[in-house]
């Protein structure tokens, strides 16, 4: 098998499970490759590592633009405080699935739903319990 896993909002909101499926999926001959919008820097790595995931390939969407050198729109801020060059949305929200195309990934888990149209490989749309506490639920006896 080859597993794509997204960084932000997939792995870092549940390291656990995504460690044990990490790890099962190499143990089992597969690939996991992360596949991130953020820059790949040491601390980044670093953070992956200290959550128990292991991986056989990486992949930033960022570091792929800035060496491709198509041109940015502004900087963006990430949650962490990061600040990085910001590209346009809808270039920006391809990568992921064409990345995913070429190295004929099985699966892919990420958080942004966005991105979906974009693959034509298996798209798996995660959400975290902390996701879920977020959306207003209808009370069904109400309209029973």
């Amino acid at each position: 098998m080859r597993l794509g896993l997204d960084i932000h909002g997939v792995i870092d909101s549940n390291p656990e499970s995504f460690s044990f499926l990490s790890r099962s999926v190499i143990a089992a001959g597969g690939e996991v490759h992360i596949v991130t919008g953020g820059s790949w820097t040491p601390e980044l790595e670093a953070q992956i590592r200290e959550a128990g995931i292991e991986w056989t390939h990486c992949f930033s969407v960022y570091d792929y633009l800035m060496e491709s050198g198509v041109p940015s729109i502004g900087s963006i801020m990430f949650p962490d405080g990061t600040v990085q060059t910001k590209f346009d949305s809808d270039l920006w929200d391809t990568i992921k699935g064409g990345y995913c195309r070429s190295k004929d990934i099985e699966l892919h888990i990420d958080d942004t739903e966005a991105y979906a149209r974009y693959f034509t490989t298996p798209f798996l749309l995660y959400k975290s319990s902390s996701d879920f506490e977020k959306i207003s639920h209808v009370d069904i006896r109400k309209h029973m």
